[in-house]
């Protein structure tokens, strides 16, 4: 059987035109792997606890020689910021639970909604003071979703993307909501 995708081709559907090939089998390195990285976000969610900081899920680029973690954050206080000293110990930590360089890439955001796992912690740790419609009022009261993308308005404001819709789903009894009974008929 001919190769379908011959070199001509090649450089149109591949990068420089070379083959890339996947390697699902690698035995305990992926499984250590795997380890390394469920323990890397619990330290992760750790490292941010104490600072009242809301992370949101950290995305792991593992290359041969180095792991690139991505993580999003929001510190609800404006003029708060990380220390640059526990932020470079988490990386030496992050790094010899690898085994090999890793490098952080830490990306504030100003807003809870812009990460859908940090929505959801912001409204689970407000249920204890407010009720869902307050935190809704807080959240969103002062924004207005952007119907056209393309307009001045859009391009001019300072934020780089732009919520066109948001849906929340929210499930059980709140803390806010007292307890009652089943009621049997």
């Amino acid at each position: 059987m001919k190769n379908i995708l011959t070199q001509s081709l090649a450089k149109y559907f591949l990068p420089d035109g070379l083959t890339t090939s996947y390697s699902f089998d690698k035995g305990a390195e992926s499984a250590n792997m795997l380890n390394a990285t469920r323990s890397a976000t619990k330290l992760i969610s750790h490292f941010f606890s104490p600072i009242n900081a809301l992370a949101g899920k950290p995305v792991f680029t593992v290359k041969s020689d180095s792991v690139v973690v991505h993580v999003f954050y929001y510190i609800p206080v404006v003029k708060q910021a990380l220390n640059s000293n526990t932020v470079n110990n988490l990386g030496t930590s992050l790094s010899s639970l690898f085994g090999r360089p890793v490098s952080l890439r830490l990306v504030k955001l100003h807003y809870p909604y812009l990460d859908s796992y940090i929505l959801a912690q912001y409204i689970a740790m407000n249920t204890q003071d407010y009720t869902l419609v307050q935190i809704v009022r807080r959240m969103f009261g002062s924004i207005s979703p952007v119907k056209n993308t393309e307009s001045l308005n859009a391009l001019a404001s300072e934020l780089p993307s732009h919520i066109v819709g948001i849906k929340v789903r929210v499930s059980g009894r709140l803390i806010t909501e007292r307890w009652r009974p089943r009621q049997t008929v």
